[in-house]
């Protein structure tokens, strides 16, 4: 079982820390005592979010500048968030997560020459895409039904290579779907935003789709205890889940009736590429990491409607 490690002074570069998952972690990363650097373009992050404790560098991590960023701030952790997070466009356009995989291979060979301790790295449930041997273990296969998955699956595959080859220590968590106050993108989001504003929000399909909500507090708690995962841990992957499935309609209703709304959700034909049924198994993060997620669906929904409420959403 993996114990909590002393950030304090440590340097910790946090790629995508100006979103939602990567900001929330500098955030506790900072309180930890850590010197943080963030790098993010600022394409779905809000610079509103960057900590003012940490140092911000405005890049993309595709571009050659970030090899000069870690060469002069010289990290020993990585926690690895940027990506392109607009699935549905990645569907129509494959091209749009380019920069994450050539970002992602700089990043991991300057790694490599500065000899970084960990790196840290935010994949998905998604990979294993529409396998019904719900909730998914981290050994099922993985599935290609979006770009985005296959290159979730590349980038882990290049830390597998960067780790067998040049020893370069990393760890892996396969995220559910994440959500809490701060979230700007994601079918949660939009039904809280469309209904706080007396309006109906879409919803892609019959609203029998399901998800695992896992709250942010509860991801950021494993992001902290995966930097503990040993180096010599043969297979660092892990998923961080609730481990309930619960379908569109339902969390619709669940939100709609926090805001004192009527549910009548607008239905549209389902888009390509779509996750129909979604649910991970969480029980090697819970016997290895010690992680087990504390906060329920309605906790932390009602969490973050009132966060929203507030102006914090």
């Amino acid at each position: 079982m993996a114990r909590s490690m002393s950030l304090k002074g440590k340097k910790v570069l946090v790629t995508g820390g100006a979103g939602f998952i990567g900001s929330h972690t500098v955030d506790a990363l900072v309180r930890e005592g850590a010197n943080v650097v963030v790098v993010d373009n600022l394409s779905s992050g809000r610079r509103e979010n960057i900590n003012p404790e940490a140092a911000f560098y405005e890049v993309n991590i595709a571009d050659p500048e970030i090899e000069i960023i870690m060469e002069k701030e010289r990290p020993g952790i990585i926690c690895h968030f940027a990506y392109f997070v607009f699935v549905p466009k990645s569907v129509q356009n494959p091209l749009l997560d380019m920069d994450c995989l050539a970002g992602t291979l700089r990043i991991l060979g300057k790694a490599k020459d500065l000899n970084v301790k960990k790196v840290l790295y935010s994949s998905s449930g998604f990979v294993y895409g529409n396998n019904p041997n719900l909730p998914l273990k981290e050994k099922e296969p993985f599935s290609y039904d979006t770009p985005y998955a296959i290159s979730k699956e590349a980038t882990e595959n290049y830390l597998r290579f960067f780790s067998k080859t040049y020893g370069l220590p990393y760890v892996v968590l396969r995220y559910a779907t994440v959500y809490g106050p701060g979230q700007a993108t994601g079918a949660m989001a939009d039904y809280i935003r469309k209904l706080s504003s007396g309006q109906q929000a879409d919803i892609w399909g019959d609203g029998t789709k399901t998800r695992d909500y896992v709250f942010i507090a509860d991801v950021v708690r494993a992001n902290l205890l995966a930097l503990t995962v040993r180096s010599d841990n043969p297979d660092p992957v892990f998923n961080i889940s609730s481990g309930v499935e619960t379908t569109l309609n339902t969390l619709y209703k669940k939100t709609s009736d926090l805001l004192g709304r009527k549910a009548m959700p607008v239905y549209h034909k389902d888009r390509p590429g779509e996750q129909i049924r979604f649910c991970l198994n969480n029980s090697k993060a819970k016997k290895e990491l010690g992680w087990r997620p504390e906060f329920s669906l309605d906790e932390g929904l009602k969490i973050t409607v009132e966060a929203a409420a507030k102006g914090n959403g």
